[in-house]
């Protein structure tokens, strides 16, 4: 892809169930960018993300990835440049090592073993499991299996990070150690989250959605002050 931004043009997204998600929902990521998904529960924020890799497709509307549109045939190119950290890791380990967890995604990509080892290391090096690449992930605490999460998706080398609630349950020190692999990733990450705190330190800009809407973007700070003049 030429280009590694993100951009919703008018999409709209109902489930099943008749429950209306997104509800013509127009914005523009670039490369680069930080940029964090506010909002209460039920506002849209996951389906949005689940949009910018292609796991759920528009009901109305389209979403590109660089010049790239997400499509049922296109979504195996875009999840090569949109890796997506889910709200529970458990659903990202399940291979018998961690190890094998990190290394999934280069193998399911045929890259030979001696890049698929220089990834899994750079991988597990960045979130500091380097020495726990035996180990099943059950066996890892909390903090440890939401990190090595994050490395199955580093592997990928991805250009754009998506993370579902990144900071969910996780002690002070795991949610330091977090921010600080977060911190470090030099491409785009869009990450939906109740944590303030981590808005603010990790993204300049927030959208704050409700209903399925966007209602704010802009300023990470001045985004919170709107959500918390709404809730209160």
């Amino acid at each position: 892809m030429s280009h590694h931004y993100i951009k919703f043009s008018n999409v709209s997204y109902t489930y099943p169930d008749a429950t209306k998600a997104l509800d013509d929902v127009s914005l523009m990521i670039s490369h680069g960018e930080r940029v964090a998904l506010l909002g209460l529960n039920g506002s849209g924020k996951s389906t949005l993300l689940l949009q910018m890799n292609g796991l759920l497709l528009p009901s109305s509307g389209e979403v590109n990835v660089g010049d790239v549109p997400v499509t049922e045939k296109t979504a195996s190119i875009v999840r090569r440049t949109v890796g997506m950290v889910f709200q529970n890791p458990d659903d990202m380990l399940f291979m018998p090592t961690v190890y094998d967890d990190v290394a999934f995604g280069p193998r399911n990509m045929q890259l030979p073993e001696n890049e698929v080892a220089r990834r899994v290391e750079n991988s597990l090096s960045a979130v500091g499991l380097e020495n726990q690449a035996g180990k099943a992930s059950f066996q890892l605490s909390g903090g440890q299996r939401r990190c090595a999460a994050v490395a199955s998706v580093l592997s990928m080398e991805p250009d754009i990070l998506v993370l579902d609630e990144p900071s969910a349950n996780l002690d002070p020190l795991a949610r330091r150690n977090l921010l600080r692999i977060l911190s470090s990733f030099t491409h785009t990450i869009v990450l939906a989250t109740h944590d303030f705190e981590l808005a603010k330190k990790l993204c300049p800009r927030s959208i704050l959605l409700e209903e399925g809407k966007v209602i704010a973007d802009g300023e990470t700070e001045k985004v919170i002050e709107i959500f918390e003049n709404k809730i209160l």
